[in-house]
């Protein structure tokens, strides 16, 4: 079974939209987990999972899956501790090599992303 993590608040509209599109999600075969914070990566084989999380900066959903493309901002409290950076930190640990990343613009239309986001997860097999 293919395992989707979901990561965003579902209280703040510019980060949301991933939960939406998680909950949205009934695909046959994919089981999908909503994690609300970083270090929730730890408890999964992220070989064999694919994240799910709104992005800036993009235009169209996409798929990233080399970690040092990712970036992020700049970390002044540990609410700046976000998806990315911990991802960094995971990779030089050696705890992960790869992970596919499905991306999804902020202000993206909801509709048009959870058929963009389907057809990407039915391409993961």
């Amino acid at each position: 079974m293919k395992k989707i993590l979901v990561f965003g608040n579902p209280y703040l509209e510019q980060d949301n939209l991933a939960v939406k599109i998680g909950k949205k999600l009934n695909l046959e075969g994919v089981e999908v987990e909503h994690c609300s914070k970083p270090d929730d990566l730890l408890n999964y084989e992220l070989e064999n999972t694919v994240i799910l999380d709104v992005a800036k900066g993009i235009d169209k959903v996409d798929v990233f899956d080399d970690i040092d493309s990712l970036e992020f901002s700049v970390i002044f409290s540990l609410h700046d501790f976000d998806l990315s950076y911990f991802l960094k930190l995971l990779k030089e640990t050696g705890k992960v090599k790869t992970v596919n990343i499905i991306g999804i613009p902020q202000g993206y239309d909801e509709e048009k992303a959870l058929n963009e986001v389907k057809e990407l997860v039915k391409g993961f097999g």
